[in-house]
């Protein structure tokens, strides 16, 4: 659906090109990197199409976050009420989602028919946003509040949104407690502190009261916590027996062009690891790791190294909270940075620039 609104905004998103030169041409040629070698992985590999089809849906997926990092700059810029008004929506979308089986099941309709195969079967287990789904959608939804608390004018109401957000994401998927943690402890304001403490007290209390359904499931690490005196999930422990590396010289240097187990007839992961870095790794090589997270946190990391101005520490700040949640969460499963890291971009570009207009 996403896809209809290109042609409204394509004339834009090329002016844009211009006005960001530099910072284009370095994209194009890291996505060059990236997307070529993943072809010659390929080639020179024992992959299916499966496997390069997959290639070609990360590839696609963060040429579309560019692009619609982009838009979201454009729109929120103008009205940031847009995005709050967005959130809203999805939460309301969330909590509809989580009590009601057929409107789960038209939220199916706007996720990939591959996801909407497996999720078909998990209600009950796992709450919908529209188009928001699993790890995804949940840290779309979360880092997208934080950064309408980025650009608005500060606001007691506004902040006290933070206390919602976080059992509404973890019933998405629980792994929105990363970027929850980190953006929280980085963002600046006694109240900010007193919503997260909130917030985490609230998880709590809901851990011994709900006995089913999403938000059961979303308070596991708390419930742990309260019965074991620690913080785990038993997702987040079986990874343990994934993490292993390869053999062979020339599948460190190429890797051997797979995604996917092809001698399985269930769609499993190759060597049965969901782990993003040796996902990577097996398929293309340790080359193709840093060339993955080059593209991913390039754009990051001219914020953060940027020189400062009024604010910047705020934005500085998001950009490296960011670069922490891409870090971690790709040590549990392959994802690509958020939407909102260009949007980011975008809007600290524009601050400076605003900056230096004032200075003269």
């Amino acid at each position: 659906m996403a896809l209809f609104l290109v042609p409204f905004y394509l004339r834009r998103f090329i002016r844009l090109q211009e006005k960001h030169f530099k910072f284009f041409l370095f994209f194009i040629g890291l996505f060059g990197c990236w997307f070529f070698g993943g072809l010659a992985a390929f080639v020179m590999g024992d992959g299916t199409t499966q496997d390069v089809f997959f290639h070609l849906v990360v590839s696609f997926k963060i040429l579309l976050n560019l692009f619609f990092g982009h838009l979201v700059y454009s729109v929120v810029k103008d009205n940031n009420s847009s995005l709050l008004i967005w959130l809203l929506v999805q939460i309301l979308v969330i909590c509809v989602s989580m009590v009601n089986l057929d409107f789960y099941q038209f939220l199916l309709g706007f996720i990939s028919p591959r996801s909407a195969d497996v999720f078909q079967h998990i209600y009950g287990l796992r709450a919908l946003g529209f188009g928001l789904y699993h790890v995804d959608g949940a840290l779309t939804l979360i880092i997208a509040a934080f950064y309408y608390l980025l650009i608005a004018k500060a606001s007691s109401t506004k902040t006290l949104l933070l206390v919602f957000m976080l059992p509404v994401s973890m019933a998405v998927a629980r792994s929105a407690i990363v970027p929850y943690a980190i953006l929280g402890v980085l963002k600046r304001g006694v109240l900010v502190k007193f919503c997260l403490f909130v917030s985490i007290l609230t998880m709590l209390l809901l851990s011994m009261l709900v006995s089913s359904g999403p938000i059961y499931e979303s308070t596991e690490i708390f419930r742990n916590f309260l019965n074991r005196g620690t913080f785990h999930s038993d997702s987040v422990n079986a990874l343990a027996n994934m993490y292993f590396l390869p053999d062979s010289l020339k599948v460190y240097m190429f890797g051997v062009g797979k995604y996917f187990d092809s001698s399985s007839s269930k769609l499993m992961f190759y060597m049965g690891t969901d782990v993003g870095y040796l996902r990577l790794l097996f398929y293309s090589g340790v080359g193709s790791v840093f060339v993955f997270v080059a593209l991913n946190i390039f754009a990051l990391l001219g914020v953060i190294c940027s020189r400062s101005y009024p604010g910047s520490y705020d934005v500085k700040a998001f950009a490296f909270a960011l670069c922490c949640i891409f870090f971690i969460v790709n040590f549990k499963g392959l994802q690509v940075m958020s939407i909102f890291a260009f949007t980011l971009y975008f809007y600290a570009s524009d601050r400076k620039k605003q900056a230096d207009i004032v200075a003269h």
